[in-house]
C-alpha cells in the first residue's frame, strides 16, 4: 500500500514539475488594472531592480493613464511587492506542498538538496507568456531590496517555503543565525541567478538542456555553502 501511495504521489508530483506553470507577461486585454499593475511590476522590477523603475513607469506600462493608480489599488511600493507575493505565492506553494509530500513519502526530508529543490523547483518551473522566468527574475529583485524584510511574509504566504527553511536551520545548528540569514540570501542570489540565466542570453533561443543543467548546479552550490563549517 506504501509502494502503491508513493507511486501514485511521484506520478502526480512528476506532472506539476514537468509541465512549466504559465504566468502572464503582459497584460491581457480586459484584465483589470491592478492586475495589470501587478504583471507590470514583476516586468520592470525584475528587469532593472526594485529601485530601478518607478511606479509612475508602472503605471504607464500598465496602461493607465492615472499616475495616482498605484496608490489607490496599493498604497505605495511596500504594498505592491506585498500584493505581488499574495498574488503569485498561492501556485507556487501548491507545487511546494506536492514536493514536500514526495519527498516525506521517500524519506527525503532529512536531505538538503531535496529541501532547497522543494524550494526553488516551482520558481524555475514557472515561465511567462514569453518562456522567461520574469517571476524569479523578481524575487532576485526583492532580494537585493533593502527596505524589504521578507521573513513574516514567508510565514504566513509560504508556508512550506517555511517549513523547508526551519528543517534547514535545525540541521545547521553550528551556524549562527546572522551567518544563517546572510547565507540563505546568497543562495536565493545563486538560485534565482541560475533560473533566470538564460533568459539573458540574447544571441540565440535559452538552451532548455542548459538552463536545467544550470539550475540543478545551483542547487548542489548552495546545499554545500549552507553547511558549510564556521
Amino acid at each position: 500500500m506504501k509502494e502503491a501511495r508513493s507511486t501514485m504521489t511521484q506520478k502526480k508530483t512528476k506532472r506539476m514539475i514537468t509541465g512549466h506553470a504559465q504566468a502572464p507577461s503582459t497584460p491581457a486585454r480586459g484584465t483589470g488594472t491592478a492586475e495589470a499593475i501587478i504583471d507590470a511590476a514583476i516586468q520592470l522590477w525584475g528587469a532593472r531592480g526594485v529601485d530601478g523603475a518607478s511606479l509612475r513607469e508602472i503605471s504607464i506600462a500598465a496602461g493607465s493613464a492615472n499616475n495616482s493608480s498605484i496608490g489607490y489599488h496599493f498604497g505605495d511600493r511596500r504594498g505592491l511587492i506585498e500584493a505581488i507575493f499574495r498574488a503569485r505565492m498561492p501556485g507556487l506553494e501548491e507545487r511546494r506542498k506536492l514536493l514536500l509530500e514526495d519527498a516525506r513519502v521517500r524519506g527525503l526530508l532529512d536531505d538538503p538538496l531535496t529541501l532547497i529543490e522543494i524550494t526553488y523547483q516551482p520558481v524555475f518551473d514557472e515561465i511567462d507568456a514569453q518562456g522567461c522566468h520574469s517571476f524569479a527574475a523578481f524575487l532576485r529583485a526583492v532580494n537585493r531590496f533593502s527596505e524589504w524584510d521578507g521573513k513574516a511574509w514567508t510565514q504566513e504566504l509560504a508556508p512550506s517555503a517555511f517549513l523547508v527553511m526551519q528543517i534547514l536551520m535545525r540541521k545547521a545548528n553550528h551556524v549562527p543565525q546572522p551567518l544563517f540569514d546572510a547565507r540563505v540570501r546568497l543562495i536565493n542570489e545563486i538560485c534565482y541567478g541560475a533560473i533566470t540565466d538564460q533568459d539573458k542570453n540574447q544571441s540565440r533561443a535559452p538552451d532548455a538542456t542548459l538552463a536545467k543543467k544550470i539550475f540543478q548546479d545551483g542547487l548542489k552550490a548552495s546545499a554545500h555553502l549552507l553547511f558549510l563549517d564556521v
